[in-house]
């Protein structure tokens, strides 16, 4: 999977969430007093991160022939992401009526997880 273009979903991010409740701490800190450049290339850097192991972790479990998961969020989620918690999603397409999850990070700030769900 190619990389994300990260200063470009920040953006888009930011914007969208100056119209949703509940930001990310670092999303309502740059709304309210613009991006720290260091801290902005620190969520780009973490998000790439993320998204490699997420990409990893989903690699390996479907290889291993699983393919329901449940999306779980840590802690409180964003105003953004917490639409997606605890629903379930198929990593193949092969369980009717249950769409393939959204990309992790949803947004940049989130670390949400994919779980294993037994049927």
């Amino acid at each position: 999977m190619p990389s994300r273009d990260w200063d470009a979903e920040i953006d888009a991010w930011t914007e969208r969430f100056r119209h949703i409740p509940d930001p990310p701490p670092v999303f309502a800190a740059a709304i309210r007093d613009g991006w720290d450049p260091d801290g902005r290339r620190a969520l780009a850097e973490g998000a790439e991160a993320y998204a490699t192991q997420h990409e990893g972790w989903v690699a390996q479990i479907t290889a291993a022939g699983w393919d329901l998961v449940r999306l779980d969020t840590r802690g409180k989620a964003c105003g953004a992401c917490a639409r997606y918690s605890g629903s379930a999603y198929s990593l193949t397409g092969e369980a009717p009526g249950l769409p393939p999850p959204p990309p992790l990070p949803i947004c940049p700030a989130c670390r949400h997880t994919l779980n294993l769900l037994t049927p």
